[in-house]
C-alpha cells in the first residue's frame, strides 16, 4: 500500500470515528432494494431527485433522512450495496439483515 493510500485510509477512518458512523458493505441487490423500500415505508424521507434502482445499474446513490439521522445508500455493480450512517441505526440494521457493520470501509 502506497503512502497516499495509507493517508486516505487513515483520513477515512478518522472521519468515521469522529462522526460515529458505521458501514454495511456487500449487500446483495434484492436485500439492498428491500431495505430502502422498507425504510421509506417506515417514514424515512428519500431525496426528491430519486432515480429507481435496477439490478443492471452500474452506480447509484441516495440519502434517506429521518429526524437527525441520515443513511447514505450506495450501489455499484462491482461492490454491491453499502449503507453508511450513525452507529445506533446501522448496527441495528446490520443485525436485522444478518450482516456485519464495520467502523470504516474494508
Amino acid at each position: 500500500m502506497g503512502l497516499l493510500s495509507k493517508l486516505k485510509r487513515s483520513w477515512t477512518e478518522r472521519k468515521f470515528k469522529k462522526h460515529d458512523w458505521r458501514i454495511i458493505q456487500s449487500i446483495p441487490f434484492n436485500t439492498f432494494e428491500e431495505t430502502i423500500a422498507s425504510h421509506v415505508d417506515d417514514g424515512w424521507e428519500i431525496e426528491e431527485d430519486y432515480l429507481p434502482l435496477k439490478a443492471s445499474t452500474k452506480k447509484w446513490k441516495c440519502e434517506l433522512k429521518k429526524g437527525t439521522s441520515i443513511l447514505v445508500c450506495t450501489w455499484s455493480s462491482e461492490h454491491q450495496g453499502q449503507i453508511v450512517g450513525p452507529e445506533r441505526v446501522v448496527t441495528g440494521l446490520a443485525s436485522s439483515l444478518n450482516l456485519q457493520s464495520f467502523n470504516s470501509p474494508q
